[in-house]
């Protein structure tokens, strides 16, 4: 479960300071495909956070529940997009469908990554009859 922390923490700060510059510059005006790979990106670690922490939490990580999560925080912040008065195109339901859709696409990619990840997890059992639970807890 350390390998999945420390990704998705590197994820986020990753994310965090593309869109930090991506504002700071106007990149996302001069690169309209920015705005893609941070929902993609996002939404990757979105998934991956939220395994780590259910499986921490010794919650059931199934594929529907980490969906579940995904979709609110996508529409939650397609909602704090609106609310908070980011410009919008003329283009407007393609943008949010296209933004929803990278962020299902990421979602997916992210839980897929986290099931590899726990189930190559080395530090679970060792010879003792303790085992990592949060490896039992990551279903399809």
């Amino acid at each position: 479960m350390r390998t999945l922390f420390i990704l998705q923490a590197v994820l986020i700060a990753i994310v965090g300071a593309v869109h930090i510059i991506a504002l700071r510059l106007y990149l996302y005006w001069l690169f309209p495909w920015l705005d893609t790979f941070v929902h993609f990106a996002g939404a990757l670690w979105v998934a991956l956070a939220a395994v780590w922490l259910l499986a921490a939490l010794h919650q059931q990580t199934s594929f529907i529940r980490i969906l579940v999560i995904l979709v609110l925080v996508s529409i939650g912040w397609e909602l704090f997009e609106f609310w908070g008065g980011i410009p919008r195109e003329a283009n407007f339901a393609f943008d949010t469908s296209l933004d929803l859709l990278m962020d299902s696409l990421g979602g997916i990619s992210g839980y897929l990554l986290a099931r590899r990840i726990v189930a190559r997890d080395t530090i679970g059992n060792h010879g003792t009859s303790q085992g990592d639970p949060s490896q039992s807890r990551l279903s399809a």
